[in-house]
């Protein structure tokens, strides 16, 4: 399978009552949980600023890695920093929770608006801990599991025997940054609670992954049991015949709304996907290419200036919507534009400028976002259509020590990335079916 970039969506399962997917209007909608939320397994109560200021900084990094890898002109990286393995246990920003199988197993797995596999593990399958807590999907125990025998179609099958026997149609998706997984595709029923009204979805014969082996420079974090890719469109060429990504399968549309990444307790940041899902808000076209979302830029803007940028996006206006990046990656030309005119405005708040303390950040300041940038113009990345991402002094900076901040800007000299900061305070809808995305600023509890 070609190499797909990786990239990171969680529920408690309350067995309360069905709704059946023949339902015209037919919606999932189900908690987010940020990496250093509260309610995440990972979380951390002893981490400093300055700890998470890295993390979020080494993933972008590392995502940025995994994007970039894939262009066939071998574009350097922004910064001479090495990119590790993004499944790495400080790599990861989103999750989500579902149960698969009859008996249902709960399983916890990433987001990934980069790859359009659901897949999770099944022992017995390397490596696999159990001291992690993680509770594994056994398929050997469920009514409802049912692999793909091995067919003309199949690109690959097993070689029989335990645990896969007799032969059946394996699969393995390679992800950038030399992170594999590899078992055999399967159908297996899914059970989610949708998060806003207390109702628990059943999707029969789901199309997923079962997964053998892991494999890559940094293993799987032992927490979590795989990954839910949320690209979509007609299916893999290697899916066996008539199979389709989870999101295709679920209708045309999905959407997500984060409203606080620095808030621990946040609790309403959540997906949606489905038919049923809201697409409000102005849109701009989307387009799908080497495995990845991509809209196209028309402008930049801060306090409503428009900034002098039309002759580098001549060339350089396509940006990917990311999941799992955090900061913003502009191109080089674009961004010493942004940085000179953030300069010239923040000057006259009498704000002190400080050495950036951490790469590849470059523009920092004394003080808190909380108190110190209230002030602060917001942000504007404009689109083709004239709809706007807005972002105010949260999107725009990062609190990377207690009395220093930074701009949230990333220079970049390949592909421009617009990650989830950015994107705070928004309700993003994908509509696939009509190749859009949507954006309308919003409480995200008002949608939940």
């Amino acid at each position: 399978m070609a190499t797909t970039p990786l990239s990171p969506l969680v529920i408690t399962l309350f067995l309360l009552f069905s709704i059946s997917l023949s339902s015209h209007c037919f919606k999932i909608t189900t908690q987010l949980i940020h990496r250093d939320s509260y309610c995440s397994p990972l979380y951390n109560a002893t981490a400093t600023t300055a700890d998470r200021a890295a993390r979020i900084i080494e993933a972008t990094l590392a995502r940025y890695g995994h994007l970039i890898s894939s262009y066939d002109d071998d574009r350097p990286l922004a910064v001479d920093i090495a990119a590790p393995g993004i499944w790495g246990i400080k790599f990861n920003i989103f999750y989500v929770n579902f149960s698969i199988g009859d008996p249902p197993v709960p399983q916890l797995a990433l987001m990934d608006t980069g790859s359009d596999l659901l897949w999770v593990k099944c022992p017995p399958c390397s490596p696999c801990s159990t001291s992690s807590g993680a509770t594994y999907f056994y398929s050997f125990n469920s009514k409802t599991y049912s692999p793909f025998p091995c067919t003309d179609d199949c690109e690959k099958c097993t070689e029989g025997g335990w645990p896969w026997s007799p032969k059946h149609c394996k699969y393995k998706i390679d992800y950038a940054g030399g992170h594999s997984s590899e078992g055999v595709y399967a159908t297996e029923q899914l059970t989610f609670q949708t998060s806003n009204n207390g109702f628990v979805t059943t999707i029969p014969k789901a199309f997923f992954g079962c997964s053998s082996k892991q494999s890559g420079p940094e293993g799987l974090d032992p927490h979590v049991n795989g990954v839910l890719g949320l690209m979509a469109g007609a299916g893999d060429p290697d899916f066996p015949d008539g199979q389709f990504p989870l999101v295709t399968r679920l209708g045309t549309s999905f959407s997500y709304c984060v409203g606080s990444l620095s808030d621990r307790y946040y609790p309403h940041n959540h997906l949606s996907f489905g038919d049923a899902v809201d697409l409000i808000g102005g849109s701009t076209p989307l387009y799908l290419e080497d495995g990845r979302y991509f809209v196209h830029l028309s402008g930049i803007s801060l306090g409503g200036k428009m900034l002098d940028i039309k002759k580098q996006m001549a060339l350089k206006n396509k940006i990917v919507m990311d999941s799992g990046s955090e900061l913003f990656l502009l191109y080089t030309e674009a961004f010493d534009v942004v940085k000179a005119e953030v300069t010239r405005v923040i000057e006259k708040l009498y704000v002190n400028k400080v050495v950036a303390p951490v790469r590849p950040l470059e523009l920092c300041f004394r003080g808190t976002v909380e108190k110190d940038a209230g002030g602060f113009p917001a942000l504007g990345i404009q689109f083709v259509g004239g709809v706007e991402l807005v972002l105010d002094r949260f999107g725009m900076f990062l609190q990377v020590k207690d009395d220093v901040f930074c701009l949230a800007v990333v220079r970049s000299k390949g592909v421009t990335i617009i990650g989830m900061m950015a994107q705070q305070g928004y309700n993003v809808g994908y509509d696939l079916g009509a190749r859009s995305v949507s954006f309308q600023k919003m409480d995200c509890q008002d949608d939940y």
